[in-house]
């Protein structure tokens, strides 16, 4: 009688889907993170890229400024 109200092959389903349910949420959460996240990345790229371009122009240029004479021998 003791058998039938205690069923191991039933606990351990349990264990299981309650793994793959909470395995499952957990991808669902980083999903959403990652998408909210690749929606905004944007955002500002562009004006990033500028500020970039324009930093490494100031570089190039202060460098080039300082070269008075360029000699081939």
């Amino acid at each position: 009688m003791l058998k039938k109200l205690y069923s191991k092959k039933g606990q351990v389903s349990m264990e299981m889907g309650i793994l793959v349910a909470s395995a499952v949420a957990v991808a669902a959460i980083a999903s959403y993170f990652y998408a909210v996240n690749v929606k905004y990345s944007d955002t500002h790229a562009g004006e990033t890229a500028k500020n970039t371009s324009n930093a490494l122009i100031n570089v190039t240029e202060n460098v080039c400024g300082n070269i008075s004479e360029i000699t081939i021998p």
